[in-house]
C-alpha cells in the first residue's frame, strides 16, 4: 500500500480550491453574456408588425362571394363529378355543376383578396364593387336566358351560372379568352341555344332564322347584358371562311351603339346576302363570328 503524505492533501485542497474558482468564472461569464442586450431592427420589427396588421385588416374587409344556392358562407372549394351530364337524377346534375361554380369563385376569391390587399383605398373600394356588381349580375342573366318553365332550366341556369364564373375568373387572372366554337341552330329554344359568355359576363347567341331572296341568311344575334351591360356594334358580327367575309345587311331597327341592360335580352338581326360568294361554300367551313377584339365566338 502507497501511504500519501501530508504535503500531497495540501496540493490536492489547493488544486480544488483552483478548480472551483475556474468554475465559479465561468458560470458568472455564460451568466453575464445572457444578460447582453442583442440589437434589434425596430424599423423592420414595426414593419413587418404593420404589414400583418394591414394584410388581416385587408382580409376582414375584404367581400367575397357567397353563393345563393349555398348561402350562410363565402365561396369554398368541394369536390365534383367530373362529368355532370352523367349525374343520375337533374338534382344531382345541378348540384355538381353548383359545386364546380363555387370552386370558380373561390379562386376568383382568392385572386381578388391579393389584388385587394396590395391596393390603394381607391382600388379597394373599385374592386368591391366589381364583384358586387358582377355577382348581383349573374343570376338575372342566366334567368333571362332560360325561362321556359321546365325542369330543363334549371340545369341550364346551373350550367350558365359555371360558364358566368370561368369567364369572370379568367378575367381577374387576365387571361384572354380563346376561340370558342359554338353550334349553330335554327331552333329558337333558349335550351338549343349556344351561348357564348363574355368576360363582363354578357351573353351573346344566334339563331339561323331564314334564308333571304339572295341565297343568304338571316341571324338573329341574342344579347343578354352582363354587369355594366352590352353595347351593340354590329361590326363586330359578321361571317367568315378563311378570307372571305362578308360583314352583312343591318335588318331594322338599326340596333347601333344601342346599350342593353344588365340582366335583360336584346335581339337584332343580320342579313348575310354574300354568302353564295363564298369560294368555300361547300365545304362548310365558315361561321357568324362575334369578335370583340381578341376574344371571338364563331358558330358553325
Amino acid at each position: 500500500m502507497i501511504t500519501l503524505g501530508r504535503g500531497w492533501r495540501v496540493a490536492q485542497a489547493a488544486m480544488l480550491v483552483l478548480l472551483a474558482g475556474l468554475a465559479a468564472g465561468c458560470s458568472s461569464s455564460a451568466s453575464s453574456t445572457s444578460n447582453i442586450p442583442v440589437p434589434v431592427d425596430t424599423a423592420a420589427s414595426s414593419s413587418a408588425a404593420n404589414a400583418a396588421t394591414g394584410n388581416a385588416s385587408a382580409a376582414a374587409s375584404f367581400v367575397p362571394i357567397v353563393e345563393p344556392f349555398d348561402p350562410g358562407h363565402q365561396a369554398r372549394v368541394q369536390s365534383a363529378p367530373a362529368s355532370c351530364g352523367s349525374q343520375s337524377s337533374t338534382l344531382a346534375i345541378e348540384q355538381c355543376y353548383q359545386a364546380k361554380t363555387e370552386n370558380a369563385d373561390a379562386a376568383t376569391d382568392a385572386v381578388q383578396l391579393a389584388a385587394y390587399s396590395s391596393g390603394s383605398p381607391s382600388q379597394r373600394t373599385a374592386i368591391l364593387a366589381q364583384d358586387a356588381a358582377w355577382l348581383a349580375a349573374r343570376g338575372p342573366v342566366c334567368q333571362a336566358a332560360f325561362n321556359t318553365g321546365g325542369t330543363i332550366d334549371g340545369i341550364s341556369i346551373a350550367t350558365c351560372l359555371l360558364d358566368e364564373s370561368t369567364a369572370r375568373l379568367d378575367a381577374v387572372k387576365g387571361i384572354t379568352p380563346p376561340e370558342a366554337k359554338l353550334k349553330s341552330t335554327d331552333s329558337i329554344d333558349p335550351n338549343a341555344i349556344a351561348w357564348y359568355t363574355t368576360p363582363e359576363g354578357s351573353r351573346v347567341g344566334e339563331v339561323d332564322t331564314q334564308g333571304d331572296q339572295t341565297g343568304g341568311v338571316i341571324i338573329g344575334w341574342i344579347i343578354i347584358g352582363g354587369a355594366d351591360g352590352f353595347v351593340v356594334n354590329p361590326k363586330q358580327f359578321y361571317y367568315v371562311d378563311g378570307s372571305f367575309t362578308d360583314p352583312g345587311l343591318i335588318e331594322a331597327p338599326n340596333p347601333t351603339y344601342h346599350r342593353v341592360a344588365t340582366g335583360v335580352m336584346y335581339q337584332f338581326g343580320i342579313d348575310y346576302s354574300r354568302l353564295r360568294q363564298d369560294p368555300n361554300e361547300v365545304k362548310g367551313t365558315g361561321g357568324y363570328v362575334y369578335a370583340p377584339g381578341s376574344s371571338v365566338a364563331i358558330w358553325q
